[in-house]
């Protein structure tokens, strides 16, 4: 008998399936479980053998021995976290443009598209790629034979932001190099010792052309080599596969590219997973693909009802469920992304959200193909941030356009709901997000195989084509819906909260490079100062001296009076050359700095000068302009919160002899304008950050950069949080000025007396999501069992009881999908004065 075993792990679960071959024909099984790249295991072989198992013992053959496969395997994986890449380009519409073509055809996640002409300030530009955590860069930019500058110039503000991989700091960044041919050198020696320099052909050559091939092919063996072989346990798998390891996008976009090789049939498919959805246009062995990074039906549920409003899930139930009701289901899904829905309602439920998820993928894929700007979405998904986007989506109500699809002639849907539901299930979700014409029929991944068909098709692609039409596609009828039968219960991962008793290490660590205040053996209580730093962004100046003083950029040192190294101060001539007898070419900086580098072109990279003053200043600008403090706010020129040069005028007054300004004393934010006083307070643009101990207890051990605190505590570990930390005493089941409250379950009275009682934070069983959505508590937050009505378990319960007026600590922050972090609760067995 002839087999192929094929596994796909996604980022939710593993799917396996063995396809056989007797005199028959060709049949399939197949299994699938969680994937386990989380804790408890960690390890995503652990999962894979699971289901191996599982898998075997359905079709009755043994698939596992000694801890590994029996037979070859094929494989293909998105457990890496998915493809997030920076994208660059001199100008957004032309070379940004076609590098984030070539990225989403690589199967990337887009963070953000740096351009020229992208309205940024450079430094600004910077601040924001050091938010960043990508996995690689495509750095495009400039026709062969272009100037040199601009590629130069977007290396120069990758080296400064000295972006760092999401995988780890120690790894050094990919940046694909796909721009200006000429330039390469001056780009690599820019960055090499900062990033792994990977030079490809130009995407776009010259105005005409556009080659994306050779960049997608990088991005793709980078993800191999850099990316996904980091996923937890991927090692062991390299020794089991008979194939290349691919990334789950490519091995759908391949099964595509053969099966409409030989037809100019153009096909739709809609891939939805636990956290992206997948969009492909396929047509003539072209395959063009995007990927919305934030929709899905687990890890992405939430922001499927935040980015397209609750009302249109809402209405697809046809008023089934209340809206709080609806809320507190898609919040349960988000916390525990890998359970599957056990009641009809439940069911209903999951295919309206598909059905609203797969809407908004489409019309971004139509919109980036049409070439309207892109859309990268948002992953922010704390509640501060859910609130506002909430509220400036219940002001203004966004009337969507419906999709137009009628250029094509096939639909297929993709991803487990889409092809486990039944049939007319299936129909009804595509036909309710896409309304499609009579003419363009539907079609499902019979059982979501497309990824394994994929990876078989790097083997032997004849016959991954013949299995993709007989037992992959299935033609789906567009009228009826079919009953809410709730799918087999498959194992959830997640356990709920946790309690646990006995020594617990605390580590805390600074932002950035500051001193450590402690040392081994000190004791600390929560506000003892463990650490101190001081972050300043020092801006970079690029100051075009060579053009200035129109010489060229190799001769500019012949008239530079500073060098690299040297502080400048604003007003001060940086060069100057003879430009015949009487006339003298000069540039005078702008600005105070050190000059850092020079750039091929003559461009001198300047980074700004700290500022010398430390403290908040109280100008009086009342009296510097001579008015009466009461009759001052006409002639403000800033805002609070506004940034503000120095020598800025914050006010001005037009006098009988000209205009009289009160200039900013240096670079500064705008802290408060008093106009009874007279005055406005200015900070300078630093941060002081202290990093207190939060936990009571001894330090263990310190570094340059964190301390860690030993405390013997019972610590209860949540299931969703709200905001960052607190200290206070317990209170059971009442409000305390400053204290942790705590409650079984918390309604919207609750949650009105605990603001208006000045509560540190709350913890509790449950609460309804609609509560908090449009004002979020300006407390932290955690919840232990979810959202709707359910009750803290006893034993929790007990613990926090026994605990009554007692210090605790709290912390609310909550990660599901990079890093997982649980919200969590402890509770010291001793304070720090008795230790």
């Amino acid at each position: 008998m002839v087999r192929h075993l094929i596994i796909d792990i996604g980022s939710t679960t593993t799917k396996a399936i063995l396809f056989s071959a007797d005199e028959h024909g060709w049949r399939f099984v197949r299994r699938e479980a969680p994937t386990t790249v989380e804790a408890p295991h960690t390890d995503v072989a652990v999962g894979l053998l699971q289901v191996l198992g599982d898998l075997g013992e359905e079709a009755g053959v043994a698939l596992v021995k000694d801890g590994r496969p029996t037979l070859p395997l094929l494989l293909s994986s998105s457990a890496g976290g998915g493809l997030a890449v920076v994208v660059t380009g001199l100008v957004k519409r032309v070379t940004s443009r076609s590098a984030e073509r070539a990225a989403l055809g690589a199967g990337a996640m887009l963070l953000d598209t740096i351009a020229l002409d992208d309205g940024r300030a450079p430094y600004r530009k910077i601040e924001m790629l050091r938010t960043l955590r990508p996995d690689m860069v495509l750095f495009a930019g400039g026709f062969d034979g272009e100037a040199l500058s601009g590629p130069v110039f977007l290396a120069e503000l990758l080296r400064q932001a000295d972006l760092r991989s999401k995988l780890s700091d120690s790894v050094k960044l990919p940046v694909v190099y796909a721009g200006n041919a000429f330039a390469a050198e001056l780009v690599r020696k820019t960055l090499s010792d900062r990033y792994l320099f990977h030079p490809v052909p130009n995407l776009r050559p010259d105005g005409d052309t556009e080659n994306l091939q050779p960049a997608r092919a990088a991005i793709h063996d980078l993800f191999m080599d850099h990316v996904m072989s980091n996923a937890p346990g991927y090692a062991a798998l390299e020794d089991w596969v008979d194939a290349p390891i691919l990334p789950t996008p490519s091995a759908v976009a391949k099964i595509l590219e053969l099966a409409t090789t030989d037809t100019d049939r153009t096909m739709l498919v809609i891939d939805i997973g636990g956290a992206t959805t997948d969009v492909f246009t396929a047509r003539s062995g072209k395959v063009f693909r995007t990927v919305s990074a934030n929709l899905g039906m687990s890890y992405s549920a939430l922001n499927v009802a935040v980015t397209a409003g609750i009302e249109p899930i809402c209405e697809l139930l046809g008023g089934e469920l209340s809206t709080r009701e609806v809320w507190n289901r898609i919040l349960n899904k988000h916390i525990d992304p890998t359970v599957l829905p056990t009641t009809e309602e439940n069911v209903r439920l999951e295919r309206a959200l598909a059905a609203v998820a797969i809407r908004e993928a489409v019309r971004e894929h139509l919109e980036i193909l049409s070439g309207a700007p892109l859309s990268l979405g948002e992953d922010d998904l704390s509640l501060r941030t859910i609130g506002r986007r909430w509220k400036a989506k219940m002001r203004k109500k966004r009337k969507r356009k419906g999709l137009d699809v009628s250029g094509y002639d096939l639909i297929v849907g993709s991803g487990g709901i889409l092809s486990h539901s039944p049939r007319a299930a299936t129909a009804w979700m595509l036909t309710s997000a896409l309304a499609p014409k009579r003419k363009t029929k539907l079609a499902a991944d019979s059982a979501f195989m497309f990824p394994q068909l994929g990876a078989l098709s790097v083997e032997d692609p004849a016959l991954a084509v013949e299995l993709f039409h007989s037992l992959g596609l299935v033609m789906l009828e567009k009228d009826g819906v079919a009953s809410a039968v709730p799918p087999p219960v498959r194992r959830s991962l997640f356990g709920g909260a946790t309690l646990a008793s006995g020594p617990l290490s605390v580590r805390r660590e600074l932002a950035a490079e500051g001193d450590v205040l402690v040392g081994p053996g000190e004791a600390v209580t929560p506000e003892t100062i463990v650490g101190r730093c001081t972050r300043k962004f020092l801006r970079p100046f690029f100051l075009s001296v060579a053009e200035a003083i129109e010489t060229e950029p190799e001769r500019l040192h012949e008239f530079m009076e500073k060098g690299v190294g040297d502080e400048i101060s604003a007003g001060e001539t940086l060069a100057r050359r003879p430009a015949g007898i009487f006339h003298l070419l000069q540039y005078i900086s702008p600005v105070a700095g050190t000059i850092r580098r020079i750039l091929p072109d003559g461009t001198l990279v300047v980074r700004e000068l700290a500022e010398r003053t430390e403290t908040l200043r109280a100008v009086q600008v009342a009296k510097e302009l001579d008015v009466d403090p009461r009759k001052l706010k006409p002639h403000i020129k800033v805002a609070v919160n506004q940034e503000v040069e120095r020598g800025q005028a914050l006010a001005t007054r037009f006098t009988g002899k000209g205009v009289v300004s009160c200039p900013a004393p240096f670079r500064a934010r705008v802290e408060r304008i008093d106009c009874d006083f007279g005055i406005i307070l200015i900070a300078p643009i630093h941060e002081e950050l202290d990093v207190n101990a939060w936990c009571p207890g001894r330090i263990e051990s310190v570094d340059d950069r964190s301390v860690t605190i030993l405390v013997d505590a019972t610590v209860v570990t949540g299931v969703w949080g709200h905001a960052g930390e607190a200290v206070g005493d317990l209170a059971i089941d009442r409000v305390q000025a400053g204290g942790i409250s705590v409650f079984p379950r918390a309604s919207a009275e609750v949650l009105e007396t605990l603001v208006d009682g000045g509560a540190a934070g709350l913890v509790t069983g449950s609460l309804d999501f609609a509560d908090i959505i449009e004002e979020p508590p300006p407390f932290p937050i955690v919840l232990t069992e979810g959202f709707g009505r359910r009750e803290m378990r006893p034993d929790l319960a007990d613990a926090f009881r026994a605990h009554d007026r007692r210090l605790a600590v709290m912390d609310g922050t909550t990660e599901l999908r990079v890093g997982v972090r649980r919200p969590r609760v402890v509770l010291p067995f001793r304070i720090v004065d008795e230790v």
